[in-house]
């Protein structure tokens, strides 16, 4: 399923359901969850997520993969899902940033982005008083 249209770059639209065995067609506008536009890696790291209960430091263990890359991961899962984090922490999560930076784990960019999302998505990248 195309998350957006290949030409004008718009979210797509689920207009119609098909039970290919009976031949029922339900028709419609249907909403998606967030999650059925990941791709198939994004979708191993979900399904892991929710084996290993949520533990970051379970997943680090079995994969290899520092903990620092998987909590950016998830930080771009959730961005590309477009859903916010319920962290209310903001030290700790800049310090995060910061730390997968140094660490060469994310991007300029990306820290950028993560920073400027958590602080209110400011231009300057300073939070309004």
């Amino acid at each position: 399923m195309l998350p957006r249209c290949p030409i004008c770059g718009k979210p797509m639209v689920v207009k119609e359901l098909k039970c290919e065995e009976h031949d029922v067609i339900v028709r419609g506008t249907f909403e998606v969850p967030p999650y059925v536009f990941l791709d198939e890696e994004d979708t191993k790291f979900v399904l892991m997520f929710l084996r290993a209960r949520g533990n970051l430091k379970e997943i680090e263990r079995l994969t290899g993969i520092g903990y620092f890359a998987l909590r950016g991961k998830l930080e771009r899962l959730l961005e590309k899902m477009g859903l916010t984090p319920i962290d209310t922490d903001e030290e700790s999560t800049e310090a995060d940033v910061f730390r997968l930076l140094k660490e060469k784990k994310i991007t300029v960019e990306e820290a950028i982005a993560l920073l400027k999302k958590r602080r209110g998505g400011e231009e300057d990248g300073r939070v309004a008083k």
